[in-house]
Protein backbone atom coordinates (compact mmCIF):
# COMPACT_ATOMS: atom_id res chain seq x y z
CA UNK A 1 0.00 0.00 0.00
CA UNK A 2 1.65 3.25 -1.16
CA UNK A 3 1.32 6.64 0.47
CA UNK A 4 -1.12 7.93 -2.19
CA UNK A 5 -3.47 5.04 -1.41
CA UNK A 6 -3.23 5.77 2.31
CA UNK A 7 -3.95 9.48 1.83
CA UNK A 8 -6.84 8.66 -0.52
CA UNK A 9 -8.43 6.38 2.07
CA UNK A 10 -8.05 9.06 4.75
CA UNK A 11 -9.61 11.70 2.47
CA UNK A 12 -12.56 9.37 1.89
CA UNK A 13 -12.92 8.79 5.63
CA UNK A 14 -12.86 12.53 6.28
CA UNK A 15 -15.42 13.09 3.50
CA UNK A 16 -17.71 10.44 5.00
CA UNK A 17 -17.59 12.13 8.40
CA UNK A 18 -18.41 15.52 6.90
CA UNK A 19 -21.12 14.04 4.66
CA UNK A 20 -22.78 12.44 7.68
CA UNK A 21 -23.04 15.85 9.29
CA UNK A 22 -24.41 17.48 6.11
CA UNK A 23 -26.98 14.87 5.12
CA UNK A 24 -29.06 15.21 8.28
CA UNK A 25 -29.26 18.96 7.88
CA UNK A 26 -31.11 18.40 4.62
CA UNK A 27 -33.52 15.89 6.09
CA UNK A 28 -34.31 17.39 9.47
CA UNK A 29 -33.40 20.52 11.40
CA UNK A 30 -33.06 18.50 14.60
CA UNK A 31 -29.62 17.27 13.57
CA UNK A 32 -28.45 16.47 17.08
CA UNK A 33 -31.20 13.94 17.72
CA UNK A 34 -30.71 12.42 14.30
CA UNK A 35 -26.99 11.95 14.89
CA UNK A 36 -27.65 10.45 18.32
CA UNK A 37 -30.06 7.97 16.77
CA UNK A 38 -27.66 7.21 13.93
CA UNK A 39 -24.74 6.55 16.29
CA UNK A 40 -26.86 4.33 18.51
CA UNK A 41 -28.04 2.33 15.51
CA UNK A 42 -24.89 2.21 13.38
CA UNK A 43 -21.98 2.37 15.84
CA UNK A 44 -20.74 -1.04 14.71
CA UNK A 45 -20.52 0.16 11.10
CA UNK A 46 -18.71 3.29 12.24
CA UNK A 47 -16.20 1.07 14.03
CA UNK A 48 -15.49 -0.61 10.69
CA UNK A 49 -14.32 2.79 9.44
CA UNK A 50 -12.34 3.18 12.67
CA UNK A 51 -10.73 -0.23 12.08
CA UNK A 52 -9.46 1.07 8.72
CA UNK A 53 -7.99 4.12 10.47
CA UNK A 54 -6.36 1.91 13.10
CA UNK A 55 -4.86 -0.29 10.38
CA UNK A 56 -3.43 2.71 8.54
CA UNK A 57 -2.10 4.48 11.62
CA UNK A 58 -0.59 1.77 13.79
CA UNK A 59 -0.75 -1.67 12.14
CA UNK A 60 0.44 -1.02 8.58
CA UNK A 61 4.22 -1.57 8.53
CA UNK A 62 4.24 -2.20 12.27
CA UNK A 63 7.74 -3.26 13.26
CA UNK A 64 9.21 -1.57 10.18
CA UNK A 65 8.34 2.01 11.13
CA UNK A 66 9.87 3.81 12.83
CA UNK A 67 13.12 2.51 11.40
CA UNK A 68 15.17 3.67 14.36
CA UNK A 69 15.19 2.23 17.88
CA UNK A 70 15.52 4.38 20.99
CA UNK A 71 18.30 3.54 23.42
CA UNK A 72 15.86 2.84 26.28
CA UNK A 73 13.72 0.82 23.90
CA UNK A 74 16.76 -1.27 22.94
CA UNK A 75 17.63 -1.75 26.62
CA UNK A 76 14.12 -3.00 27.38
CA UNK A 77 14.19 -5.28 24.35
CA UNK A 78 17.48 -6.90 25.34
CA UNK A 79 16.31 -7.40 28.93
CA UNK A 80 13.06 -8.92 27.61
CA UNK A 81 15.05 -11.30 25.40
CA UNK A 82 17.20 -12.33 28.37
CA UNK A 83 14.22 -12.87 30.67
CA UNK A 84 12.36 -14.86 28.02
CA UNK A 85 15.29 -17.19 27.37
CA UNK A 86 17.31 -17.24 30.61
CA UNK A 87 15.00 -15.99 33.38
CA UNK A 88 17.23 -13.02 34.20
CA UNK A 89 17.83 -9.53 32.89
CA UNK A 90 21.16 -8.71 31.25
CA UNK A 91 22.76 -8.20 34.69
CA UNK A 92 21.69 -11.73 35.72
CA UNK A 93 18.99 -10.51 38.13
CA UNK A 94 16.33 -13.21 38.20
CA UNK A 95 12.85 -12.02 37.19
CA UNK A 96 13.42 -8.41 38.26
CA UNK A 97 10.43 -6.48 39.61
CA UNK A 98 12.07 -3.32 38.33
CA UNK A 99 14.69 -3.20 35.58
CA UNK A 100 18.13 -1.67 36.09
CA UNK A 101 18.57 -0.77 32.40
CA UNK A 102 21.40 1.82 32.23
CA UNK A 103 21.45 2.48 35.97
CA UNK A 104 18.49 4.80 36.48
CA UNK A 105 15.89 2.05 36.17
CA UNK A 106 12.94 1.10 34.01
CA UNK A 107 9.46 -0.18 34.88
CA UNK A 108 8.89 -3.86 34.27
CA UNK A 109 5.37 -4.37 32.88
CA UNK A 110 6.36 -3.51 29.32
CA UNK A 111 9.23 -6.00 29.43
CA UNK A 112 7.12 -8.87 30.75
CA UNK A 113 4.44 -8.31 28.11
CA UNK A 114 7.24 -8.39 25.51
CA UNK A 115 8.43 -11.69 27.02
CA UNK A 116 5.04 -13.24 26.20
CA UNK A 117 5.27 -12.15 22.58
CA UNK A 118 8.90 -13.25 22.31
CA UNK A 119 7.77 -16.72 23.38
CA UNK A 120 5.06 -16.66 20.67
CA UNK A 121 6.76 -14.80 17.80
CA UNK A 122 10.44 -15.21 18.60
CA UNK A 123 12.93 -12.41 19.39
CA UNK A 124 12.17 -9.84 16.71
CA UNK A 125 11.15 -6.21 16.47
CA UNK A 126 7.43 -7.01 16.18
CA UNK A 127 7.49 -9.00 19.42
CA UNK A 128 9.53 -6.29 21.15
CA UNK A 129 7.09 -3.55 20.15
CA UNK A 130 3.84 -5.45 20.73
CA UNK A 131 3.36 -4.20 24.33
CA UNK A 132 2.85 -0.64 23.09
CA UNK A 133 0.40 -1.67 20.38
CA UNK A 134 -1.53 -4.00 22.69
CA UNK A 135 -1.97 -1.49 25.51
CA UNK A 136 -2.81 1.29 23.04
CA UNK A 137 -5.59 -0.80 21.49
CA UNK A 138 -6.93 -1.94 24.87
CA UNK A 139 -6.78 1.64 26.13
CA UNK A 140 -8.68 2.85 23.06
CA UNK A 141 -11.40 0.24 23.57
CA UNK A 142 -11.57 1.06 27.28
CA UNK A 143 -11.91 4.78 26.46
CA UNK A 144 -14.83 4.05 24.15
CA UNK A 145 -16.71 1.90 26.66
CA UNK A 146 -16.00 4.31 29.53
CA UNK A 147 -17.63 7.22 27.69
CA UNK A 148 -20.32 5.14 25.97
CA UNK A 149 -21.59 3.83 29.32
CA UNK A 150 -21.41 7.15 31.19
CA UNK A 151 -22.58 9.41 28.34
CA UNK A 152 -23.66 8.28 24.87
CA UNK A 153 -22.31 6.58 21.78
CA UNK A 154 -21.97 9.84 19.85
CA UNK A 155 -19.51 11.24 22.40
CA UNK A 156 -17.75 7.88 22.73
CA UNK A 157 -17.29 7.56 18.97
CA UNK A 158 -15.99 11.11 18.64
CA UNK A 159 -13.59 10.54 21.56
CA UNK A 160 -12.32 7.35 19.91
CA UNK A 161 -11.79 9.19 16.61
CA UNK A 162 -9.88 11.98 18.35
CA UNK A 163 -7.65 9.41 20.11
CA UNK A 164 -6.83 7.35 17.02
CA UNK A 165 -5.99 10.41 14.90
CA UNK A 166 -3.76 12.03 17.51
CA UNK A 167 -0.05 12.13 16.51
CA UNK A 168 1.17 11.18 19.99
CA UNK A 169 -0.90 8.00 20.13
CA UNK A 170 0.09 6.94 16.62
CA UNK A 171 3.80 7.33 17.33
CA UNK A 172 3.86 5.75 20.80
CA UNK A 173 1.81 2.74 19.66
CA UNK A 174 4.61 1.89 17.21
CA UNK A 175 7.66 2.10 19.51
CA UNK A 176 8.20 0.68 22.94
CA UNK A 177 8.97 2.75 26.00
CA UNK A 178 7.89 1.47 29.39
CA UNK A 179 6.38 4.82 30.41
CA UNK A 180 4.07 5.02 27.40
CA UNK A 181 1.98 2.14 28.73
CA UNK A 182 0.82 4.41 31.55
CA UNK A 183 -1.75 6.22 29.35
CA UNK A 184 -3.50 3.07 28.13
CA UNK A 185 -3.44 1.36 31.53
CA UNK A 186 -4.86 4.51 33.16
CA UNK A 187 -7.87 4.47 30.82
CA UNK A 188 -8.36 0.74 31.43
CA UNK A 189 -8.24 1.38 35.18
CA UNK A 190 -10.74 4.24 34.91
CA UNK A 191 -13.15 2.00 33.00
CA UNK A 192 -13.12 -0.71 35.68
CA UNK A 193 -13.16 1.79 38.55
CA UNK A 194 -16.15 3.70 37.24
CA UNK A 195 -18.17 0.60 36.35
CA UNK A 196 -17.44 -1.37 39.52
CA UNK A 197 -20.50 -2.26 41.61
CA UNK A 198 -20.03 -5.84 42.76
CA UNK A 199 -17.15 -6.99 44.95
CA UNK A 200 -15.32 -8.91 42.21
CA UNK A 201 -15.50 -5.84 39.94
CA UNK A 202 -13.67 -3.86 42.61
CA UNK A 203 -11.06 -6.61 42.76
CA UNK A 204 -10.53 -6.35 38.99
CA UNK A 205 -10.38 -2.56 39.20
CA UNK A 206 -7.79 -2.83 41.97
CA UNK A 207 -5.71 -5.24 39.90
CA UNK A 208 -5.74 -2.84 36.95
CA UNK A 209 -4.63 0.06 39.13
CA UNK A 210 -1.95 -2.12 40.73
CA UNK A 211 -0.60 -3.17 37.33
CA UNK A 212 -0.58 0.49 36.25
CA UNK A 213 2.03 1.10 38.96
CA UNK A 214 4.37 -1.15 36.95
CA UNK A 215 4.11 1.02 33.82
CA UNK A 216 6.04 4.07 35.02
CA UNK A 217 7.65 5.21 38.25
CA UNK A 218 5.88 8.61 38.16
CA UNK A 219 2.62 6.71 38.61
CA UNK A 220 3.83 6.04 42.17
CA UNK A 221 3.32 9.74 42.84
CA UNK A 222 0.35 10.54 40.63
CA UNK A 223 -1.84 7.48 41.24
CA UNK A 224 -1.99 7.87 45.07
CA UNK A 225 -2.89 11.58 44.73
CA UNK A 226 -5.60 10.75 42.18
CA UNK A 227 -7.00 7.84 44.21
CA UNK A 228 -7.20 9.95 47.38
CA UNK A 229 -9.26 12.67 45.65
CA UNK A 230 -11.36 10.20 43.64
CA UNK A 231 -12.27 8.20 46.76
CA UNK A 232 -13.24 11.37 48.63
CA UNK A 233 -15.44 12.38 45.68
CA UNK A 234 -17.08 8.93 45.43
CA UNK A 235 -17.63 8.72 49.20
CA UNK A 236 -19.18 12.18 49.21
CA UNK A 237 -21.60 11.10 46.47
CA UNK A 238 -22.22 7.83 48.33
CA UNK A 239 -21.20 5.95 45.21
CA UNK A 240 -18.80 3.67 47.07
CA UNK A 241 -18.83 2.01 50.48
CA UNK A 242 -15.97 1.55 52.92
CA UNK A 243 -16.21 -2.21 52.43
CA UNK A 244 -15.71 -1.78 48.68
CA UNK A 245 -12.79 0.57 49.23
CA UNK A 246 -11.09 -2.15 51.26
CA UNK A 247 -11.81 -4.76 48.57
CA UNK A 248 -10.53 -2.33 45.92
CA UNK A 249 -7.45 -1.48 47.96
CA UNK A 250 -6.27 -5.04 48.73
CA UNK A 251 -4.98 -5.94 45.21
CA UNK A 252 -3.47 -2.45 44.88
CA UNK A 253 -1.62 -2.90 48.17
CA UNK A 254 -0.41 -6.40 47.26
CA UNK A 255 0.94 -5.24 43.91
CA UNK A 256 2.40 -2.07 45.40
CA UNK A 257 4.35 -3.86 48.17
CA UNK A 258 7.28 -5.00 45.96
CA UNK A 259 7.62 -1.44 44.64
CA UNK A 260 7.58 -0.05 48.18
CA UNK A 261 10.27 -2.57 49.05
CA UNK A 262 12.25 -1.38 46.01
CA UNK A 263 12.11 2.19 47.35
CA UNK A 264 13.13 1.09 50.85
CA UNK A 265 16.04 -0.87 49.36
CA UNK A 266 17.30 2.09 47.38
CA UNK A 267 16.97 4.39 50.39
CA UNK A 268 19.14 1.94 52.34
CA UNK A 269 16.41 0.99 54.84
CA UNK A 270 16.33 -2.70 53.81
CA UNK A 271 19.15 -4.69 52.24
CA UNK A 272 17.94 -7.99 50.76
CA UNK A 273 17.88 -7.82 46.95
CA UNK A 274 16.09 -11.13 46.46
CA UNK A 275 12.40 -11.88 47.16
CA UNK A 276 12.05 -15.57 46.33
CA UNK A 277 12.61 -15.98 42.60
CA UNK A 278 12.20 -12.23 42.08
CA UNK A 279 15.03 -9.73 42.33
CA UNK A 280 14.89 -6.08 43.36
CA UNK A 281 17.78 -3.97 42.05
CA UNK A 282 19.78 -1.22 43.71
CA UNK A 283 20.13 1.54 41.12
CA UNK A 284 23.39 3.36 40.57
CA UNK A 285 21.42 6.47 39.58
CA UNK A 286 18.44 6.64 41.94
CA UNK A 287 16.67 9.87 41.01
CA UNK A 288 14.47 10.48 44.02
CA UNK A 289 16.14 13.85 44.61
CA UNK A 290 14.57 15.12 41.37
CA UNK A 291 11.12 15.08 42.97
CA UNK A 292 9.97 17.92 45.19
CA UNK A 293 7.28 20.57 45.59
CA UNK A 294 9.78 23.24 44.57
CA UNK A 295 9.69 21.83 41.03
CA UNK A 296 6.21 23.29 40.56
CA UNK A 297 7.50 26.86 40.45
CA UNK A 298 11.04 26.08 39.27
CA UNK A 299 10.20 24.00 36.19
CA UNK A 300 6.39 23.97 36.12
CA UNK A 301 6.03 26.40 33.21
CA UNK A 302 8.69 24.56 31.22
CA UNK A 303 6.90 21.27 31.88
CA UNK A 304 3.51 22.64 30.77
CA UNK A 305 5.08 23.98 27.58
CA UNK A 306 6.56 20.53 26.92
CA UNK A 307 3.21 18.82 27.49
CA UNK A 308 1.22 21.04 25.15
CA UNK A 309 3.76 22.36 22.65
CA UNK A 310 6.24 19.55 22.02
CA UNK A 311 6.19 18.56 18.36
CA UNK A 312 3.95 15.65 17.30
CA UNK A 313 2.03 15.35 20.55
CA UNK A 314 -1.34 17.03 19.96
CA UNK A 315 -2.41 19.42 17.23
CA UNK A 316 -1.92 23.05 18.25
CA UNK A 317 -5.55 23.66 17.26
CA UNK A 318 -6.56 21.40 20.16
CA UNK A 319 -5.22 23.75 22.83
CA UNK A 320 -8.19 26.19 22.86
CA UNK A 321 -10.56 23.22 22.60
CA UNK A 322 -8.82 21.58 25.57
CA UNK A 323 -9.18 24.76 27.64
CA UNK A 324 -12.85 25.00 26.75
CA UNK A 325 -13.51 21.35 27.58
CA UNK A 326 -11.55 21.56 30.83
CA UNK A 327 -13.51 24.61 31.99
CA UNK A 328 -16.78 22.85 31.13
CA UNK A 329 -15.65 19.79 33.12
CA UNK A 330 -14.59 21.87 36.14
CA UNK A 331 -18.04 23.50 36.12
CA UNK A 332 -19.59 20.02 35.94
CA UNK A 333 -17.42 18.97 38.88
CA UNK A 334 -18.75 21.86 40.95
CA UNK A 335 -22.34 21.03 39.93
CA UNK A 336 -21.73 17.36 40.68
CA UNK A 337 -20.56 18.21 44.20
CA UNK A 338 -23.46 20.58 44.83
CA UNK A 339 -26.12 18.17 43.55
CA UNK A 340 -24.31 15.04 44.77
CA UNK A 341 -24.70 13.49 41.31
CA UNK A 342 -22.04 11.45 39.56
CA UNK A 343 -20.64 12.98 36.36
CA UNK A 344 -17.91 11.55 34.11
CA UNK A 345 -16.72 15.05 33.22
CA UNK A 346 -16.09 15.60 36.94
CA UNK A 347 -14.14 12.33 37.24
CA UNK A 348 -11.93 13.17 34.24
CA UNK A 349 -11.37 16.68 35.61
CA UNK A 350 -10.25 15.14 38.93
CA UNK A 351 -8.02 12.65 37.12
CA UNK A 352 -6.33 15.24 34.92
CA UNK A 353 -5.83 17.82 37.68
CA UNK A 354 -4.39 15.40 40.23
CA UNK A 355 -2.09 13.66 37.75
CA UNK A 356 -0.87 16.99 36.37
CA UNK A 357 -0.08 18.25 39.87
CA UNK A 358 1.74 15.01 40.65
CA UNK A 359 3.78 15.24 37.45
CA UNK A 360 4.74 18.86 38.14
CA UNK A 361 6.53 17.69 41.29
CA UNK A 362 9.32 16.77 38.91
CA UNK A 363 10.62 18.32 35.71
CA UNK A 364 8.96 17.12 32.51
CA UNK A 365 11.67 17.51 29.82
CA UNK A 366 9.94 15.26 27.26
CA UNK A 367 6.34 14.38 26.51
CA UNK A 368 6.98 10.71 27.37
CA UNK A 369 6.99 11.60 31.05
CA UNK A 370 3.51 13.15 30.74
CA UNK A 371 1.97 10.53 28.45
CA UNK A 372 -0.87 9.71 30.89
CA UNK A 373 -2.29 13.20 30.34
CA UNK A 374 -2.90 12.88 26.61
CA UNK A 375 -6.08 10.74 26.59
CA UNK A 376 -7.47 13.08 29.27
CA UNK A 377 -6.58 16.16 27.22
CA UNK A 378 -8.28 14.56 24.21
CA UNK A 379 -11.36 13.90 26.31
CA UNK A 380 -11.65 17.62 27.04
CA UNK A 381 -11.22 18.32 23.32
CA UNK A 382 -14.13 15.95 22.66
CA UNK A 383 -16.33 17.67 25.27
CA UNK A 384 -15.59 21.04 23.66
CA UNK A 385 -16.49 19.71 20.20
CA UNK A 386 -19.79 18.31 21.51
CA UNK A 387 -20.60 21.67 23.09
CA UNK A 388 -19.75 23.53 19.87
CA UNK A 389 -21.93 21.09 17.92
CA UNK A 390 -24.92 22.04 20.08
CA UNK A 391 -24.48 25.70 19.21
CA UNK A 392 -23.24 25.66 15.60
CA UNK A 393 -23.61 22.80 13.13
CA UNK A 394 -21.51 24.67 10.55
CA UNK A 395 -18.64 25.15 13.02
CA UNK A 396 -18.48 21.45 13.87
CA UNK A 397 -18.26 20.62 10.14
CA UNK A 398 -15.37 23.07 9.82
CA UNK A 399 -13.63 21.61 12.87
CA UNK A 400 -14.05 18.03 11.65
CA UNK A 401 -12.59 19.08 8.32
CA UNK A 402 -9.68 20.77 10.11
CA UNK A 403 -8.98 17.70 12.27
CA UNK A 404 -9.11 15.40 9.25
CA UNK A 405 -6.76 17.68 7.31
CA UNK A 406 -4.29 17.83 10.21
CA UNK A 407 -4.48 14.06 10.53
CA UNK A 408 -3.82 13.47 6.84
CA UNK A 409 -0.90 15.90 6.91
CA UNK A 410 0.64 14.18 9.93
CA UNK A 411 0.18 10.71 8.45
CA UNK A 412 1.78 11.74 5.19
CA UNK A 413 4.77 13.20 7.03
CA UNK A 414 5.00 10.19 9.34
CA UNK A 415 5.22 7.70 6.47
CA UNK A 416 7.61 9.84 4.45
CA UNK A 417 9.74 11.56 7.06
CA UNK A 418 9.05 11.32 10.79
CA UNK A 419 9.45 7.54 11.07
CA UNK A 420 12.77 7.59 9.20
CA UNK A 421 14.45 10.53 10.92
CA UNK A 422 15.23 10.03 14.62
CA UNK A 423 13.81 12.75 16.84
CA UNK A 424 17.09 12.78 18.76
CA UNK A 425 20.05 11.11 17.05
CA UNK A 426 21.88 10.83 20.38
CA UNK A 427 19.18 8.57 21.84
CA UNK A 428 17.99 6.82 18.66
CA UNK A 429 19.79 4.49 16.30
CA UNK A 430 18.74 3.17 12.90
CA UNK A 431 22.08 1.84 11.71
CA UNK A 432 24.21 0.13 14.37
CA UNK A 433 22.10 -3.03 14.58
CA UNK A 434 22.17 -3.31 10.79
CA UNK A 435 25.92 -2.78 10.73
CA UNK A 436 26.36 -5.43 13.43
CA UNK A 437 24.25 -7.82 11.37
CA UNK A 438 26.41 -7.17 8.28
CA UNK A 439 29.60 -7.74 10.25
CA UNK A 440 28.37 -10.90 11.95
CA UNK A 441 27.25 -12.40 8.64
CA UNK A 442 30.50 -11.69 6.84
CA UNK A 443 33.02 -14.53 6.65
CA UNK A 444 36.27 -14.03 8.54
CA UNK A 445 35.01 -11.44 11.05
CA UNK A 446 34.31 -13.71 14.03
CA UNK A 447 37.68 -13.27 15.74
CA UNK A 448 38.37 -9.78 14.49
CA UNK A 449 38.18 -6.84 16.91
CA UNK A 450 35.51 -4.28 16.11
CA UNK A 451 35.93 -0.66 17.23
CA UNK A 452 32.75 1.44 17.44
CA UNK A 453 32.93 5.25 17.62
CA UNK A 454 29.46 6.64 16.88
CA UNK A 455 27.25 9.50 18.03
CA UNK A 456 24.78 7.26 19.84
CA UNK A 457 24.12 6.90 23.54
CA UNK A 458 25.14 3.45 24.87
CA UNK A 459 26.03 1.96 21.46
CA UNK A 460 26.87 -1.38 23.08
CA UNK A 461 23.17 -2.12 23.66
CA UNK A 462 22.41 -2.19 19.92
CA UNK A 463 25.27 -4.56 19.15
CA UNK A 464 24.39 -6.77 22.13
CA UNK A 465 20.72 -6.87 21.15
CA UNK A 466 21.55 -7.79 17.56
CA UNK A 467 24.03 -10.50 18.62
CA UNK A 468 21.55 -11.85 21.20
CA UNK A 469 24.24 -12.99 23.59
CA UNK A 470 23.27 -14.55 26.89
CA UNK A 471 23.33 -12.57 30.17
CA UNK A 472 26.23 -14.73 31.35
CA UNK A 473 28.24 -13.94 28.22
CA UNK A 474 27.38 -10.26 28.60
CA UNK A 475 28.49 -10.07 32.24
CA UNK A 476 31.64 -12.16 31.74
CA UNK A 477 32.78 -10.47 28.54
CA UNK A 478 32.27 -6.77 29.18
CA UNK A 479 34.38 -3.92 30.45
CA UNK A 480 33.18 -0.65 31.94
CA UNK A 481 34.71 2.76 32.43
CA UNK A 482 33.66 5.72 34.55
CA UNK A 483 33.49 9.03 32.69
CA UNK A 484 33.42 12.49 34.27
CA UNK A 485 33.63 10.90 37.71
CA UNK A 486 30.08 9.53 37.57
CA UNK A 487 28.69 8.16 34.32
CA UNK A 488 29.55 4.50 33.84
CA UNK A 489 29.69 3.23 30.27
CA UNK A 490 30.26 -0.22 28.81
CA UNK A 491 33.41 0.01 26.72
CA UNK A 492 33.72 -3.63 25.59
CA UNK A 493 31.42 -6.58 24.98
CA UNK A 494 33.27 -9.64 23.71
CA UNK A 495 35.46 -8.35 20.87
CA UNK A 496 33.42 -5.18 20.26
CA UNK A 497 35.07 -2.04 21.67
CA UNK A 498 32.99 1.10 22.27
CA UNK A 499 34.45 4.60 22.59
CA UNK A 500 33.06 7.79 24.01
CA UNK A 501 33.39 10.34 21.20
CA UNK A 502 34.67 12.93 23.66
CA UNK A 503 37.62 10.70 24.53
CA UNK A 504 37.87 8.53 21.38
CA UNK A 505 41.20 9.94 20.17
CA UNK A 506 42.96 9.51 23.51
CA UNK A 507 41.52 6.05 24.11
CA UNK A 508 42.60 4.91 20.70
CA UNK A 509 46.14 6.08 21.43
CA UNK A 510 46.07 4.40 24.85
CA UNK A 511 45.43 1.08 23.17
CA UNK A 512 48.42 1.70 20.87
CA UNK A 513 46.43 0.29 18.05
CA UNK A 514 48.56 -1.65 15.58
CA UNK A 515 46.06 -4.33 14.56
CA UNK A 516 46.32 -5.49 10.98
CA UNK A 517 42.89 -7.11 11.05
CA UNK A 518 40.19 -4.96 12.62
CA UNK A 519 36.90 -3.30 11.73
CA UNK A 520 36.16 0.31 12.58
CA UNK A 521 32.74 1.98 12.62
CA UNK A 522 33.46 5.69 12.97
CA UNK A 523 31.34 8.82 13.02
CA UNK A 524 32.05 11.19 10.16
CA UNK A 525 32.85 13.87 12.73
CA UNK A 526 36.10 12.03 13.58
CA UNK A 527 37.80 12.77 10.27
CA UNK A 528 41.29 12.77 11.74
CA UNK A 529 40.90 9.18 12.98
CA UNK A 530 39.53 8.11 9.59
CA UNK A 531 42.54 9.73 7.86
CA UNK A 532 44.92 8.09 10.33
CA UNK A 533 43.46 4.64 9.61
CA UNK A 534 43.50 5.18 5.86
CA UNK A 535 47.20 6.00 6.14
CA UNK A 536 47.66 2.64 7.86
CA UNK A 537 46.12 0.89 4.85
CA UNK A 538 42.45 0.61 5.80
CA UNK A 539 39.83 1.24 3.15
CA UNK A 540 36.62 3.03 4.00
CA UNK A 541 33.00 2.52 3.02
CA UNK A 542 30.16 4.93 3.75
CA UNK A 543 27.01 3.85 5.58
CA UNK A 544 24.48 6.44 6.72
CA UNK A 545 26.38 8.98 8.87
CA UNK A 546 29.39 6.74 9.60
CA UNK A 547 32.43 5.28 7.84
CA UNK A 548 33.23 1.58 8.07
CA UNK A 549 36.93 0.83 7.65
CA UNK A 550 38.44 -2.59 6.98
CA UNK A 551 41.59 -4.00 5.40
CA UNK A 552 41.72 -5.92 2.15
CA UNK A 553 41.25 -9.27 3.89
CA UNK A 554 37.70 -8.38 4.97
CA UNK A 555 35.02 -7.67 2.39
CA UNK A 556 31.89 -6.20 3.93
CA UNK A 557 28.97 -5.99 1.51
CA UNK A 558 27.30 -2.73 2.53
Amino acid sequence: MDILTIVSIEVIIGAILIWLALIWKKKDQNIENKIDEFCEKHYKKIWIIFAIIIFITVIYKFGELPTYIGVDEAGMEYDSYCIANYGTDRYMNSYPLYLTNFGSGQSALCSYIAVIFIKILGPNIIAYRMPSLLIYLLGLIASYFLVSKAKDKKTALLFSFIIMTCPWNIMTARETLDCNLYAGMLMISLLFMNRAQKWYQYVIAGLMVGLTLYTYCLSWITIPIFLAVWLIYMLYLKKIKIRNIIIFGIPIAILAMPLIYFLLLNFGIVHNEQLGIFSVPILSDFRSQQIGISSIWKTGLESIQTIFLEKNTIYIAYIPLFLMGYIISIKDLIKSIKKKEYNLNAVIAITFTTILLGLLLTRIPTANKANALYPLILYFVTIALIEIFKKSKLMIIILLLLITTLFINFEYNYYTRYSYIPSNAWYDDDKLMKITNIIENTEGTENVNKHIMVTTAAPFIYTTLEKKISPEQFMNNKEEKVYMGAAREVTRVQNYYFYSLLYARNELKERELDEKDAIFVISKSLNDIVTYLEEKGYKRQEYSDVYILTNDAINLEI
